[in-house]
């Protein structure tokens, strides 16, 4: 799975949005170098510093991405509403802090019967703050938001935390550190998660996704 999947929501931990207050964080920007105007599909890592620019959401980073939950497969997608901006800035210590900010709705649908969530409000912003040696990733997530765990370490940290596989949580915030087995290096792949941890949770109004898309199921199928 793509680095820079992770980046869309939030994302979060796949998240669509991703937030925290700005106070959790005092990124100094880089020296002042031409701002870039987009991300590189394939990017593994964080993306280049904007120096405190704002720049709309590329759309590399709008594609939908599917992930094994709910018994079957659930996709995740950009709904119509997409006026998300992210700003990139790198700290004294060389870590970098992706901040993304803007209304987005989100679509989740499941393979096993199509049943589907349609245009659920994700816009909670954030930040997600990669490691100098790229070897961990922070995902400070705030409300509305969608969580949907990338594997079986963070299924289990999800677990341990009272918290399902995959879930929507409208307020609140979740902070979570995942460290690879290595650096990410390059192509389509990023190395196996060692560790999660989640550090700060008070979500609030938590809802498992599963059973909204049972509800959804329930509702679209027709009385006998």
């Amino acid at each position: 799975m793509k680095t820079s999947q992770r980046i869309i929501a939030a994302a979060a931990t796949a998240l669509l949005a991703v937030a925290a207050p700005a106070a959790a964080h005092t990124p100094e920007p880089a020296p002042p170098t031409e701002q870039p105007t987009e991300m590189p599909a394939e990017m593994q890592g964080p993306p280049p510093s904007t120096h405190g620019a704002f720049l709309p959401y590329p759309d590399e980073l709008s594609e939908s991405f599917t992930l094994p939950a709910c018994g079957s497969e659930i996709t995740v997608e950009s709904g119509d509403v997409d006026e998300r901006e992210y700003r990139v800035l790198v700290d004294t210590e060389g870590n970098t802090v992706v901040e993304s900010r803007g209304a987005v709705t989100a679509d989740v649908t499941r393979a096993s019967d199509g049943a589907m969530l349609d245009e659920v409000d994700v816009s909670g912003g954030g930040f997600e703050t990669f490691s100098a040696d790229g070897t961990s990733v922070t995902y400070d997530t705030s409300g509305a938001s969608i969580v949907v765990a990338f594997d079986e370490v963070e299924a289990q940290v999800f677990e341990e935390a009272g918290l399902p596989q995959a879930f929507l949580f409208l307020s609140g915030e979740l902070t979570e550190t995942v460290t690879f087995e290595s650096a990410p290096q390059s192509g389509p792949e990023v190395p196996p998660v060692a560790s999660a941890e989640i550090t700060q949770n008070s979500t609030e109004y938590v809802f498992d996704l599963c059973d909204l898309l049972d509800q959804a199921a329930a509702e679209e199928t027709p009385a006998a």
